[in-house]
């Protein structure tokens, strides 16, 4: 017969508890005979608990100014400078584009409008009924051809210089007749 097997152990939990011989059955321990049941206040610790202080902050000493940081914040500061004038530069030149374009725009139509009259002024046949039968054809005497076909050359003839007293008097009346003539 299989029957029920029976421990005869004080343990009748499962878990944790069941292999403590010391449990009972109750979280709060049974006080033993004689033993005296009130018990002393304990203190409250926190184990974590710690005196605040404060940080000891290292201060490093203010140092010199190095030339070189003195230079490079110098030269930043020229070349922003130069930039802000190279646009503002830009931005007039821009405008002075603009106002030419219209201008050209203008002095197109005029130009068409101008050439359509000067076309209506010298018909030819106009002409030739005002000259007459004066009018010829050239002949072939006439008829110049030029040949540009050779690349452009100048020659430039000077005088000689004049030495002395005379020569400085001609290139200082040289001089100021350039700078007269370059301020006009």
């Amino acid at each position: 017969m299989a029957g029920r097997r029976h421990s005869n152990t004080q343990y009748r939990t499962y878990g944790s508890a069941a292999y403590a011989p010391a449990y009972e059955g109750s979280a709060v321990r049974v006080p033993q005979p004689g033993e005296d049941i009130r018990y002393a206040p304990r203190p409250r610790q926190r184990p974590n608990e710690r005196a605040l202080t404060r940080t000891q902050v290292q201060v490093r000493e203010a140092g010199a100014v190095a030339p070189f940081a003195v230079v490079g914040f110098l030269a930043v500061g020229i070349f922003a400078a130069l930039l802000l004038y190279s646009y503002a530069q830009f931005a007039v030149l821009n405008d002075r584009v603009i106002t030419a374009r219209g201008t050209l725009t203008s002095l197109q139509t005029e130009y068409s409008t101008l050439s359509a009259q000067y076309e209506q002024a010298f018909d030819g046949a106009r002409i030739q009924s005002a000259v007459g039968d004066t009018m010829v054809q050239p002949s072939p005497e006439q008829v110049v051809y030029l040949d540009l076909s050779e690349p452009d050359a100048v020659t430039v003839y000077q005088k000689a210089d004049a030495h002395g007293l005379a020569g400085a008097a001609e290139k200082v009346k040289s001089l100021l007749a350039g700078l007269i003539e370059y301020f006009r």
